[in-house]
């Protein structure tokens, strides 16, 4: 009989993860790098050999979200990356004031300027959320960026960044 049982909890374990498995599946493929968090503007003509910036994944000061490698698209001049963290975690909540995005994403080049006009696409998994984002900017000519992320808060048309991460980026990996 007890050993009934202990094979019982163990089917439902292998079946409950396999389950897991399957519904997360695009998620999983984000987080562990087989699927790159490349968004391409034409799809179907997507000749473009992306460059890998950094070399792993990397928790942000928040241990609830992560950063994938970054990537960067030499002729699109777009730099793309996929963040991820619980849905649980972080919701938009209209009595916060969060918003949907619920992260803004800047970056400042060498000479100060900023880029923040990003893309992202979204893809909700059971417990996670993934985000692919997109960012247009020419590091040509560009030794390193710093990469600023912050959970926000918004007010209207303000926004207040709550927390921030701040990441250098050498661009040494870029033919110059």
């Amino acid at each position: 009989m007890k050993r009934n049982v202990i094979i019982l909890l163990l089917s439902v374990i292998i079946i409950l993860v396999g389950i897991y498995w399957y519904a997360d599946r695009e998620l999983i493929s984000h987080k562990t790098g087989s699927t790159l968090p490349l968004q391409w503007e034409d799809p179907y003509n997507n000749h473009e050999e992306p460059i890998q910036l950094t070399d792993q994944n990397q928790t942000l000061s928040d241990s609830k979200v992560h950063l994938t490698k970054l990537y960067y698209l030499p002729n699109s001049k777009k730099l793309q990356f996929g963040l991820w963290y619980s849905k649980r975690e972080y919701q938009p909540n209209p009595s916060k004031k969060i918003p949907d995005r619920i992260f803004q994403v800047t970056i400042r080049d060498k000479n100060g300027q900023l880029y923040d006009q990003d893309t992202f696409v979204k893809a909700e998994g059971l417990f996670d959320e993934f985000q692919r984002r997109s960012i247009s900017i020419d590091l040509d000519n560009q030794e390193s960026i710093e990469l600023t992320i912050s959970l926000i808060e918004q007010n209207g048309t303000t926004v207040t960044p709550m927390e921030s991460t701040t990441i250098n980026v050498p661009l040494d990996k870029i033919k110059k």
